[in-house]
């Protein structure tokens, strides 16, 4: 008799998972609700703020659309994701539109290979990914690859915008309620706490992250954070 083969568990699992969605092979379809094929306006104001310097990481690029946006500014852009299927597609735009970028397969609570590199990081819809030892472990991995004063800047769904998504997806894809959503629900507080450690907390500030509904044509506003830290 054939053995089953195994399932995937822990970053194994949650790797076969976003390998799926990058497919398009999920309830979501073709593309994932964070993906609204353009950079979210808050970074494009950071930009424009003087706030993006030097060498920037993006943490969870996805398919890269926010870094790509800072490498078209002439930024030396990264972006690092777990999932190789958003990777190849992120390099994939890079060459298409004639940009210089660097993306890599990572862990995010690992960076391993990249101590000291950067002055800037991005991170759009990672950080409220995380429950609270997990995104303690996320702050030191990116305290430890980036250079004294470097900045980083999360832009996080947050607990009234997580509600708001839930609900609107629940409109649309069979099976999901409409409550509760899945995963920690990040609040302003839960990110100061993560960031605690060996940086300094500049602001966390509500803003607008932007989602797109499956079969939409327009971009969902939600309420998030977005969160300034400087390393000490």
């Amino acid at each position: 008799m054939t053995e089953p083969a195994a399932q995937p568990d822990g970053i194994d699992a949650l790797t076969h998972v976003f390998d799926a969605v990058y497919r398009g092979e999920s309830p979501f379809g073709k593309r994932p609700p964070w993906d609204i094929g353009g950079p979210q306006p808050a970074f494009v104001a950071l930009e424009e703020a003087g706030l993006i310097s030097g060498a920037v990481l993006d943490a969870g690029c996805g398919t890269g659309e926010d870094i790509l946006h800072l490498a078209s500014k002439g930024y030396t852009v990264t972006g690092l994701d777990l999932s190789s299927e958003a990777v190849a597609i992120a390099r994939g735009k890079a060459e298409e539109r004639g940009l210089d970028a660097t993306f890599a397969v990572a862990n995010a609570l690992e960076l391993v290979g990249y101590d000291g590199r950067f002055d800037t990081v991005v991170d759009c819809g990672l950080a409220h990914t995380f429950d609270a030892g997990r995104l303690r472990t996320y702050a030191a991995a990116l305290h430890r690859v980036c250079r004294p004063g470097a900045l980083v800047h999360v832009l996080e769904v947050s607990d009234r915008g997580a509600a708001q998504m839930q609900a609107r997806l629940a409109e649309v894809i069979e099976g999901i309620p409409a409550s509760e959503p899945p995963g920690p629900k990040r609040t302003a507080d839960d990110l100061r706490r993560g960031f605690a450690d060996g940086w300094t907390v500049e602001s966390v500030t509500d803003t607008t992250m932007y989602g797109i509904l499956p079969s939409a044509s327009e971009p969902l506003e939600l309420p998030a954070w977005l969160g300034r830290f400087r390393r000490n």
